[in-house]
């Protein structure tokens, strides 16, 4: 069984249409949901064909209840944080932005708004006696046609009588946050059809429902309707609260929407219409990412197309439907994108991807599994938007690879700069790559950025020169090569910092050092150990790769001789030696640790002193002399080079042209690589 109804009241009576399309489908529904017929299956409303506004009356109704259910429940204050621009607030006003549109929240009297839109709460009977405006603002024909339609309707939009406004625009229904949310939304779309740019609203339903709960349901309507750019024409969006302390809980609610991560940009519809959904906990205490973060793109809203197709029969009707149909799919096309790296598209890159949704009117969608972009819509819109994420894609492959190979080339070497009189410090990674890069291509030289200023780097020992001649020294240090390990070492655990060895007697590791050893000494030599301390030997390979670098000669190392008390031998195959001891014994030339040329000299019981079984111990050092010069007592450091520089001599020796001994100044210039027990 079905009925049908042509649009009642449309014509001599000239109801609103929309207002009767309204009226006649929550008739229609309300009965459906009620009485639950058993009998009745079909409603149809016949319009003419000649009607065309009457058509779109309906249509618009139709589409705002069906095309658009899914959005309703979209609103929640939970998941609509982060949209609004940062807050600004000054007497009796607290103000944002979304969009092109700007929101403010004012004490005052609604009916002085100047405003095109008013929005008045009223009852379901509209008795304008309640609410913002009374029946001395409204004339009698205003009157009539309320009173004529009053109904279960919610919205009826009337003349402004007295008032400043274009427009008054009446509501009801105002009892719970449900209804005041779809009310505003409403009353938005409404303004956006009429071409208004302006509305105020006044705390609706704050007689029956929570402040906090009116101010979070009405600003997320705004949310809501705005990020769909369904309110192209609209600018200014205000809330006068009569009750003065209202205001505090609609700017708490302002707050909870602001974004305060992004500056607010100039008023243009391009705004962002991105919503990044990131999961709760993306981010540990230590800022380090652990999910790729998602995000959606907004569909612009846009009004259907209608066709009234009319024709002698159903059949030419159909040939006729049919071939509109396949003229549209012709043009429409789509593409798929898969790719890791859509992942990590910038909020730039989503900004941009949104312009063009809204340019284009093509439909973008992210697949669950997040490294899938799906591209809907006209052929040629489809493959610009296509490329052009594309080129998104191929830019961030290009700066994932360009982080890769810097952070590798990290690993195996490190430039670092020095300010006068200051320690080096490393350069970060990406100059750090391209200054390898440089150096492995000859390059003679390669501009630098050093805390905000440009430098010039002659390769490959500096200096890095600014525009105003001031320099810097540069230095690369290679540590493939410090991370190197004597390969005759043993294997050890992985928890030991550092070992000793025996070396078997009749090895040729063995023979070498006894060999040193009495070449100048004939003790009896018990025992020859390796001592093997990891730390100590990359800090000595730094070093001899600077030393290398700065004397522009690898004759900087030296194998020499140290006698030493049995109570710090463990010390010192921990910790290396320590200058601080200089003293204890002669220190005729300088305050450093000191070094012979020959064993017989350190095997005397002054530096090779016996223990209680009249053993003595030596060791067979790493030593770092570098260029040297005579010392003094004293000494502290090395002396300068000369006095024209800072540059300091690297050790220092009882006589340069014939030495037996040697002083360093610094720890890190000796390796104690074997430990010789003799008697």
């Amino acid at each position: 069984m079905s009925v049908a109804f042509p649009a009642i009241g449309t014509g001599n009576l000239g109801f609103p249409r929309d207002l009767v399309a309204s009226l006649m489908l929550d008739k229609v529904l309300k009965f459906s949901s009620k009485m639950n017929p058993k009998h009745l299956k079909e409603v149809v409303f016949i319009l003419h064909p000649s009607d065309v506004s009457t058509f779109k009356a309906f249509t618009d109704e139709f589409n705002k209840r069906f095309m658009t259910q899914s959005a309703i429940s979209k609103g929640s204050a939970s998941t609509q944080q982060g949209l609004f621009s940062k807050v600004t607030s000054s007497s009796g006003m607290h103000e944002t932005k979304m969009g092109g549109v700007v929101i403010q929240v004012v004490t005052g009297d609604i009916t002085k708004e100047t405003t095109d839109v008013i929005v008045n709460s009223t009852n379901k009977t509209f008795n304008l006696k309640t609410g913002t405006s009374n029946l001395t603002s409204v004339s009698p024909e205003e009157r009539y046609v309320m009173y004529a339609v009053k109904t279960d309707t919610y919205m009826i939009l009337t003349e402004p009588g007295n008032l400043q406004s274009k427009k008054i625009l009446h509501l009801v229904g105002i009892s719970d946050p449900q209804n005041i949310q779809e009310c505003v939304k409403d009353a938005l779309k409404m303004c956006a059809r009429k071409d208004f740019t302006s509305i105020s609203f006044p705390a609706l339903g704050t007689g029956n429902v929570q402040v906090s709960q009116v101010a979070d349901a009405m600003f997320d309507a705004l949310v809501e309707v705005v990020a769909k750019k369904s309110v192209s024409t609209l600018r200014l969006v205000r809330i006068v609260i009569f009750q003065t302390a209202m205001l505090t809980e609609f700017y708490n609610s302002m707050l909870k929407k602001e974004n305060t991560d992004v500056q607010e940009e100039e008023d243009t519809d391009a705004q962002e219409a991105v919503t990044d959904l990131q999961d709760e906990g993306s981010l540990s205490k230590g800022n380090k990412p652990q999910k790729p973060e998602r995000f959606v793109f907004m569909d612009k809203e846009v009004d259907p197309a209608c066709f009234h197709i009319c024709g002698d029969s159903q059949a030419k009707v159909d040939e006729a439907k049919q071939w509109v149909k396949d003229l549209i799919l012709k043009e429409q096309d789509s593409s798929i994108i898969t790719d890791d790296a859509i992942i990590n598209l910038t909020t730039s890159d989503r900004q941009r991807i949104s312009n063009m949704i809204n340019t284009m009117g093509v439909r973008v969608e992210q697949e669950s599994s997040q490294d899938k972009l799906t591209i809907e819509g006209i052929t040629k819109d489809v493959l610009k938007v296509t490329n052009e994420i594309q080129k998104m894609l191929q830019r961030i492959r290009s700066e994932e690879e360009l982080s890769r190979s810097a952070e590798l080339a990290s690993t195996v070497v490190e430039w670092q700069y020095q300010q006068q009189g200051g320690q080096y410090q490393s350069f970060d990674l990406i100059h750090n790559f391209r200054l390898e890069q440089a150096n492995e291509t000859k390059k003679q030289h390669v501009e630098v950025t050093i805390q905000g200023r440009m430098y010039k780097v002659t390769l490959p020992n500096g200096p890095a020169t600014d525009n105003h001649g001031n320099s810097l020294d540069i230095r690369r240090i290679d540590k493939a090569a410090h991370d190197s390990l004597p390969q005759y070492w043993d294997t050890m655990p992985d928890n030991y910092l550092c070992q000793s060895f025996p070396i078997q007697p009749g090895t040729s590791e063995h023979d070498e050092v006894l060999g040193l050893f009495q070449a100048t000494c004939q003790n009896s030599v018990l025992k020859i150990e390796r001592i093997q301390n990891p730390s100590l030997w990359r800090n000595l390979q730094i070093k001899k790769q600077e030393m290398d670098s700065k004397n522009c000669h690898q004759n900087n190392e030296k194998r020499l001789f140290h006698g030493t008390c049995p109570l710090i031998i463990d010390t010192i195959n921990a910790n290396g030696f320590n200058r601080s001891y200089a003293g204890k014994n002669a220190a005729v030339y300088g305050n450093g640790t000191y070094f012979a040329v020959e064993a017989s000299y350190s095997a005397d019981d002054t530096y090779s002193v016996p223990d209680s079984q009249g053993q003595k111990h030596m060791y067979l050092c790493h030593v770092l002399t570098g260029d040297f010069t005579e010392g003094q007592q004293d000494m502290i450091a090395p002396p300068a080079k000369s006095k024209s520089t800072t540059q300091l001599y690297d050790s220092v020796t009882d006589d340069p042209t014939a030495p037996s001994m040697f002083i360093v100044f610094n720890d890190i210039q000796a390796y104690p690589a074997y430990l010789i027990t003799f008697i």
